[in-house]
C-alpha cells in the first residue's frame, strides 16, 4: 500500500466564518493493486483491470470548503447547498458569507474532518474536474467529465479517456471495500461480505450505523480495512459514477441504517441531482499518473 500526501499551494483559503483560518488538511490516497482481478461471483462487481489510487477517506467538509472557495464566488452551478450550514447534531458544517460574486466559505468548528454531505452526483463530478484541472480556479465543466446541459438532463455523462481524477466507479469502490485475494489472507472467494474485512456483521465499535440521532463521525474514525480505506461501511452513502436504471449507484450505507445494509450485496441508486444528509463521495485516480496533485489544502478552524 502506498500513501500519497501532497498539499495544494493554490489560493488563499481563509474561512469566512469568524475564528476560522487556513491550515493544511491533507487527504490521502491509497493504492489498490492486483489489476485484472475477477469480479465477485456473488454480485458481479469488483473487477478492475488497472491499478488505481482511491481516497483513504471520503471527501471531507474541509476539502469541499477549499473547492468552494476556489470556484464558487458566484456559484452558478449550485455547488453550495444551504443545508450544509446545519448546526444541529453533527451534520453539515460549511457556512457561506458575502454576496454573489464574492461569496466566501468557512467550516463550522470541529467538523472539517467530517465527510461532506448534501452533495449531488454533479457536485462530486465538478469536484473531480477541479482536481483533474489542477485545482485553483480550474474549470469544473470539462476534464475527467464533459458536462453539458443535455448530458446532465439525460444523465448520460461518463468518464473521459485520459482522466486524472474521477468519482469512483462502482467496481473501483467495491474492490477497495471488499477485495482481498485468498492467497493473501482473504476469504476463499477473495471477497469479504463487509468492508471491515470480515464476513460477520460489524458492530458499532467498527462502523457508524444505527445512529440516526448522532449523525456522521470524522472520516478517521474506526480502523482501516485491509486495503487501507476507512469507513466504506456506514457514515455516508458514497456516490459512484455507475449508471443503473437512469440513476447513479451509491454504496456503503450510512449512519442511520442497519448493520446488514453495510454488506456487499446491498446497493442503491439515487437520481443524480439528489442530495441528502446521508450522502457523500470518494475520489480515485490512476496509479500510473505521474503528474497532478494527490491531495489538497482545506479550511480548518482553529
Amino acid at each position: 500500500m502506498k500513501v500519497f500526501r501532497l498539499t495544494n499551494c493554490a489560493a488563499a483559503l481563509m474561512g469566512a466564518q469568524t475564528g476560522t483560518v487556513a491550515h493544511a488538511v491533507t487527504s490521502e490516497m491509497v493504492t489498490v493493486g492486483n489489476p485484472g482481478n475477477a469480479a465477485d461471483a456473488t454480485t458481479g462487481y469488483g473487477a478492475v483491470n488497472y491499478q488505481y489510487d482511491i481516497g483513504k477517506y471520503a471527501v471531507t467538509i474541509g476539502n469541499y470548503t477549499a473547492f468552494l472557495n476556489s470556484v464558487a464566488a458566484s456559484d452558478p452551478f449550485g455547488l453550495y447547498n444551504t443545508n450544509m450550514s446545519t448546526v444541529a447534531g453533527s451534520l453539515g458544517g460549511i457556512t457561506r458569507s458575502g454576496a454573489m460574486g464574492s461569496y466566501t466559505y468557512g467550516t463550522i468548528a470541529g467538523r472539517e474532518n467530517h465527510p461532506v454531505n448534501h452533495v449531488s452526483f454533479w457536485d462530486a463530478v465538478r469536484f473531480a474536474n477541479w482536481l483533474h484541472n489542477g485545482m485553483g480556479s480550474g474549470d469544473t465543466e470539462t476534464g475527467a467529465y464533459t458536462l453539458t446541459p443535455d448530458g446532465i438532463t439525460a444523465n448520460t455523462i461518463t468518464r473521459n479517456a485520459g482522466w486524472r481524477w474521477a468519482v469512483t466507479s462502482e467496481s473501483e469502490w467495491y474492490k477497495a471495500a471488499y477485495y482481498q485475494p485468498a492467497s493473501q489472507g482473504g476469504d476463499v472467494d477473495s471477497y469479504w461480505l463487509y468492508s471491515t474485512s470480515s464476513n460477520s456483521e460489524p458492530t458499532t465499535a467498527q462502523a457508524n450505523f444505527g445512529n440516526s440521532a448522532g449523525g456522521v463521525v470524522p472520516v478517521t474514525s474506526f480502523t482501516a480495512n485491509v486495503n487501507g480505506t476507512f469507513n466504506m461501511g456506514g457514515n455516508v452513502w458514497e456516490w459512484t459514477e455507475t449508471i443503473t436504471g437512469g440513476n447513479r449507484m451509491v454504496r456503503g450505507s450510512s449512519y442511520g441504517e442497519e448493520a446488514y445494509q453495510l454488506s456487499s450485496v446491498e446497493r442503491f441508486n439515487w437520481g443524480s441531482s439528489h442530495s441528502h444528509a446521508s450522502g457523500g463521495f470518494r475520489v480515485v485516480r490512476p496509479s500510473a499518473q505521474t503528474s497532478g496533485i494527490a491531495s489538497w489544502k482545506a479550511v480548518k478552524p482553529q
